[in-house]
């Protein structure tokens, strides 16, 4: 008999067992190792803010274990609730007889019926993910540039780091970054307290007056193992309410050149590059033909609209500037790992979006797959690259695919940097 249900701290041993062998990385997996993480679990547990801890058991035996995550995201302007995958792992001796896949599935109802349209993830395995069903999110780039090649600090007016016991004023800061940034997820109760415990990280902090606008929350580390002089910033946050502030940011990077050669910054803005003096990053890599290599890109978080009519009812607040006359559109998508089709309309009129639910056939229809269609309606994939490269197909209406896809395409992509 298999039963998923929640946890807590009375399986403090059986879920220790199953995490620390499905996350060996960076851990000694020693006594002080599981003691460390046994404090904290029981921590975390107990504190039942935002994380919920879930076990699937085998007649009785604990052989899976995942989190799920009640986040705040930005969906277009508003924040809405979804949920987040987070630390699911099964026992080594219980795996290949498809207790993951009903973890997730487990997962994708609880989300539904807390009123979630949406489900977020990072991947361990992305293949695994887009089976079932989950678009990719908008890419992460890494930079990793000399520190010369960053813009010049043109005044240094409002800098200063921060105390540790402004902590909150940074996370207000952050708020107010993600309230204005479409996709962003808002920090969750495990990662503040990490901030908070940090006591590595550095905070240089940019000022307007008394408002914090902006901040970066960086490190050193040795750029080399036989030259001590010889270092690099490694930003793990940049945060910024506006242009000048980012640059005021970037130029007191500039300014420590002389201790360290390189830094490494990641944004999920693709027109970062043209804020580089010299965009070429510290590869050397030159790819044919007469290109240089600027960066490297990840993809992070997965996303799953798991109900679509839902999930343009919570965003019916969504304006499209573009949109001035009226075009109607039914996607025709296929859920992964079922059979049949379904279908959604989404008429575009007065400068927004909803549901049209009118009966009259739409301008143009298109066909694919759901884990393309949570792309494109997030705007982490544009509909005419998506029909471009084979992805969808329109089969009615390709004359209007251009005005679909200046509709579908927001202003900016969706991009999150939170760990989970």
């Amino acid at each position: 008999m298999r039963e998923i249900k929640k946890v807590g701290t009375e399986h403090i041993e059986e879920y220790l067992d199953i995490y620390l062998n499905s996350y060996p990385a960076y851990k000694a997996l020693d006594d002080e190792c599981r003691n460390y993480y046994r404090e904290k679990t029981i921590r975390d547990m107990e504190r039942g803010v935002d994380v919920d801890f879930f076990g699937c058991f085998e007649d009785g035996t604990m052989a899976a274990i995942m989190k799920i995550v009640d986040f705040n995201i930005n969906l277009f302007g508003e924040m809405k609730k979804t949920k987040g995958l987070m630390s699911l792992g099964v026992h080594p001796l219980y795996k290949k007889r498809k207790i993951a896949l009903d973890m997730v599935n487990f997962f994708e109802d609880y989300t539904v019926d807390s009123g979630c349209a949406m489900a977020v993830l990072l991947p361990f395995n992305m293949k695994f993910y887009h089976n079932m069903g989950y678009g990719y999110g908008s890419k992460m780039d890494e930079y990793r540039v000399p520190t010369a090649s960053l813009p010049k600090a043109e005044n240094t007016d409002g800098l200063r780091f921060l105390s540790a016991d402004e902590k909150a004023e940074a996370l207000a800061c952050f708020r107010r970054f993600v309230e204005a940034g479409h996709g962003q997820l808002m920090k969750f109760s495990e990662e503040i307290e990490a901030m908070n415990s940090d006591e590595v990280t550095k905070y240089i902090g940019c000022f307007d007056g008394e408002r914090l606008a902006g901040y970066l929350a960086y490190r050193f580390e040795p750029a080399s193992d036989v030259n001590y002089t010889l270092n690099r910033i490694v930003v793990d946050e940049m945060i910024y309410e506006s242009g000048a502030v980012l640059k005021k940011l970037l130029g007191f990077l500039r300014l420590q050149a002389d201790q360290v050669q390189t830094v490494v910054l990641r944004t999920g803005d693709p027109d970062f590059y043209h804020v580089l003096e010299d965009s070429a990053d510290i590869s050397g890599n030159y790819i044919p033909f007469g290109y240089i290599q600027t960066n490297v890109s990840a993809v992070g978080v997965m996303q799953k609209i798991i109900d679509p009519d839902r999930f343009l009812e919570q965003t019916a607040h969504r304006k499209i500037p573009a949109c001035r006359g009226r075009l109607t559109a039914e996607f025709a998508y296929k859920y992964e790992l079922v059979s049949g089709m379904n279908w959604i309309t989404i008429a575009f009129e007065d400068g927004g979006w909803k549901i049209d639910d009118s009966g009259k056939n739409a301008d143009i229809q298109i066909s694919l797959r759901l884990r393309d269609l949570s792309s494109i309606l997030m705007g982490s994939m544009r509909v005419g690259s998506a029909v471009r490269l084979g992805i969808a197909q329109v089969t009615k209406g390709a004359d209007r695919l251009a005005e679909l896809d200046a509709y579908l395409t927001p202003e900016q992509r969706p991009f999150g940097n939170s760990d989970f």
